[in-house]
């Protein structure tokens, strides 16, 4: 039995307390391997969760992982553009002999050879110093034409989590931002280009009629920002 909730139960309880909902419509930008998307399900069991994830190796333990009919899973990156788009697949190649703890859901051998050491570091923009060598590309959209193609209503939870590529996630997002309840997101990723630091996540979320949530913000140069929509 996976103990998801390890470490991160109050985190979950917050957001929890945010939302106020039972059967809330979630969507995950950066789903990893699932791990998140579990904890999300075992704080809503009623929820509909809409996952994005572009990593091959990602995709595949995520599919594993994570088996539930509330949940659907793209292979594709959000981003500002319709297409395609070079993908920075990030792996630290050390001699691994324990997988690190918070992903003991996966055995040492597929962790060692599917070279997932680090893969949560994958983004993509580049500045990452350890990534695989062999060039990948995956495919992008952005989030209002999917949005349009799909009309799963209004949103009230958006957890973004995209190593530097959150500007374009948002600008994808074009007028359908709206449609967003609250969102919670990663900044200070300042290894990767065009990543943005608080204060430019910050106004950016405001020129979007998005108000900071203090009391569930970071005040370090990196962590989570939680935005409430005032529009």
């Amino acid at each position: 039995m996976i103990d998801i909730m390890k470490h991160y139960g109050k985190k979950f309880q917050l957001i929890k307390e945010l939302i106020k909902k039972n059967d809330p419509l979630i969507i995950e930008i950066g789903a990893h391997f699932g791990e998140d998307t579990l904890r999300l399900l075992e704080t809503f069991p009623n929820a509909e969760i809409h996952c994005f994830e572009p990593d091959s190796r990602n995709h595949a333990i995520f599919e594993k992982l994570v088996n539930n009919d509330h949940v659907k899973l793209y292979n594709f990156a959000l981003s500002d553009k319709e297409g395609e788009a070079k993908f920075f697949r990030s792996y630290s190649d050390e001699k691994i002999e324990i997988v690190p703890e918070k992903y003991d859901f996966i055995s040492l051998e597929e962790y060692v050879n599917e070279k997932l050491n680090g893969s949560g570091a994958s983004s993509l923009k580049p500045g990452y110093p350890d990534i695989l060598s062999k060039e990948y590309y995956v495919n992008t959209r952005r989030f209002d034409t999917w949005y349009a193609d799909n009309q799963i209503g209004e949103i009230d939870f958006a957890w973004i989590d995209v190593q530097g590529a959150e500007r374009d996630v948002i600008n994808g997002m074009g007028d359908i931002i709206k449609q967003i309840k609250y969102i919670w997101m990663e900044f200070g990723e300042d290894q990767y280009q065009d990543a943005m630091n608080r204060q430019e996540t910050i106004e950016l979320l405001d020129s979007k009629s998005f108000d900071i949530i203090t009391y569930l913000s970071s005040l370090e140069r990196k962590g989570d920002l939680v935005f409430k929509n005032i529009s």
